[in-house]
C-alpha cells in the first residue's frame, strides 16, 4: 500500500512540475507577443514621425501581430485581451476608426 502511495505520489509530483513548466512557458509566449506587438508599433510610429507614408502591408502586420497577442493573454487578463482585439481591429483600417465602438 506504501508501495502504491509512493508511486501516486512521484507520479503527481512530474504531473505538478510539468504544469508549472507549461504555465511559465504560457507567460513566456504571453510576454514575447505582448512585446513584439507593442514593439512593431513603436517602429511604425517612429517611420510615420520620419515622414514615411502609411503602409498597408505593415499595418495588416500590426493587426495580425495584436490579435495573436490576444489569445495567450486572456489567460492572464481578459480586459488586456479585448484591448489587443481592438487595437488589431484599428490597424485593419485605422482611416475608418471609430473609437466609440
Amino acid at each position: 500500500m506504501v508501495e502504491n502511495l509512493l508511486e501516486r505520489l512521484t507520479a503527481l509530483a512530474d504531473t505538478l512540475s510539468a504544469i508549472a513548466i507549461d504555465k511559465r512557458e504560457l507567460k513566456d509566449r504571453t510576454l514575447r507577443a505582448i512585446s513584439i506587438a507593442l514593439n512593431e508599433t513603436y517602429l511604425y510610429y517612429q517611420q510615420k514621425d520620419m515622414g514615411h507614408k502609411r503602409n498597408p502591408e505593415t499595418e495588416a502586420q500590426l493587426s495580425r501581430y495584436w490579435a495573436a497577442a490576444a489569445i495567450p493573454i486572456r489567460h492572464f487578463d481578459a480586459n488586456l485581451a479585448e484591448i489587443c482585439v481592438h487595437k488589431s481591429d484599428y490597424w485593419v483600417n485605422p482611416e475608418s476608426w471609430d473609437e466609440t465602438k
